[in-house]
C-alpha cells in the first residue's frame, strides 16, 4: 500500500509539471511578446532568409503575421513550406494584389502580441533585434521605441561600415525618454517615415486606431507620423538591429516617378488633415513645413 502511494504520488508531481508546463506552452502562443507583421508581394527570393533571420532571433516569444498580397510567384508556397516547422508563424492570403499599406492594415487586426514590429521581407533581420528592441521598450515603458540601422548592399555583398541614420538629424535623445513636444518643431524630419526601424506598444495603436494609407508607395509615413503625434513617450536605443537592403531593384520608371509625387502630396495633405482633427496644427506647423520643405 506504501508502495502504491508513493507511485501514485510520483505520477501526480510528473501530471502536474506537465500540466504547468503546458498551460506555458498555450500561454506563450496565445499571447506573445511581440507580433511581427510582414506583406509580402513576389518575394520568392528571400523567404528562406526571413525564417533563417527570424530563427537565429535571441527572443523566441513572437508570432509573425505573413500577409501574401496577391503574389502571383512562389511566395505563398514557400512561406506554408517554412511555417509547417514553426508554430509561430502564420499566413494570410489576399486574393489580389491591394499594396502593402492594406496588408499591413489587416496583420495588424490579427496581431496579439504586447508589442507590434512591420517588417519589410527584403532586409536582413540581426539576431539581437527582438531582444534588444523589447528590452528597451520595456526599460523606457515608451509607446515607440527606435532602433538604428544600416545598408546591405546587394551588388558587393557588404554591410555599410556605420549606420545609415534613417534618424536624420541630432534633434533627439539617445537613451533617452522624451516626448513630441519635446522635439514639436522637428517632430516629422528626426526620423524617417519608415516603419522597419521601431517597435509599437499594440496597446497604443489600438488606442488610436491608426491606419496605413492606401497608396502605391509611401503608404507608411502617414502611419508613421501620425504615431509621433499622439505618443507620449517615444525612446532611441543607439542599437544597430536591422540592415536595409540596397542595389536590389528595380529602377523607377517615370510612372513610378509621377506616382512618387503624387503619393508624397497624399501623405503631407492626410497629416495636416490628421493635425486639424486632432486640434494640433499649430504646435506642429513649423515641424509640418520642416517636411514639405524636405520632402
Amino acid at each position: 500500500l506504501f508502495k502504491m502511494k508513493k507511485f501514485l504520488y510520483f505520477l501526480l508531481i510528473i501530471f502536474f509539471v506537465f500540466f504547468i508546463a503546458y498551460l506555458s506552452y498555450i500561454q506563450f502562443f496565445r499571447n506573445p511578446k511581440i507580433s511581427i507583421i510582414i506583406p509580402c508581394y513576389n518575394s520568392e527570393k528571400y523567404i528562406q532568409e526571413v525564417f533563417s533571420n527570424l530563427n537565429a532571433q535571441t527572443f523566441s516569444n513572437y508570432e509573425v503575421i505573413f500577409v501574401d498580397d496577391g503574389s502571383t510567384d512562389k511566395t505563398n508556397k514557400l512561406i506554408s513550406k517554412y511555417k509547417k516547422n514553426d508554430k509561430r508563424a502564420k499566413l494570410i492570403t489576399l486574393a489580389s494584389n491591394n499594396g502593402a499599406g492594406y496588408a499591413r492594415n489587416i496583420g495588424l487586426k490579427k496581431a496579439k502580441g504586447d508589442y507590434v514590429i512591420f517588417l519589410d521581407s527584403d532586409d536582413i533581420y540581426f539576431p539581437d533585434l527582438l531582444k534588444e528592441s523589447y528590452n528597451a521598450a520595456i526599460k523606457s515603458n515608451a509607446d515607440i521605441t527606435l532602433f538604428k540601422t544600416i545598408y546591405y548592399d546587394e551588388n558587393s555583398k557588404k554591410y555599410s561600415n556605420k549606420d545609415i541614420d534613417y534618424l536624420w538629424d541630432s534633434n533627439y535623445p539617445v537613451n533617452k525618454i522624451f516626448t513630441p513636444e519635446d522635439i514639436k518643431d522637428h517632430l516629422f524630419t528626426f526620423c524617417r517615415g519608415v516603419l522597419w526601424n521601431k517597435l509599437y506598444k499594440r496597446s497604443f495603436l489600438n488606442k488610436y486606431n491608426f491606419k496605413f494609407l492606401n497608396l502605391k508607395m509611401h503608404n507608411d509615413s502617414y502611419f508613421v507620423y501620425c504615431t509621433y503625434v499622439m505618443a507620449n513617450s517615444m525612446y532611441v536605443t543607439d542599437k544597430v538591429l536591422i540592415a536595409y537592403r540596397i542595389n536590389h531593384r528595380t529602377s523607377i520608371t517615370s510612372s513610378q516617378r509621377k506616382y512618387d509625387e503624387i503619393c508624397k502630396m497624399e501623405n503631407v495633405k492626410a497629416l495636416k488633415d490628421f493635425l486639424i482633427k486632432e486640434n494640433l496644427l499649430d504646435t506642429y506647423k513649423k515641424a509640418l513645413q520642416e517636411y514639405i520643405d524636405t520632402y
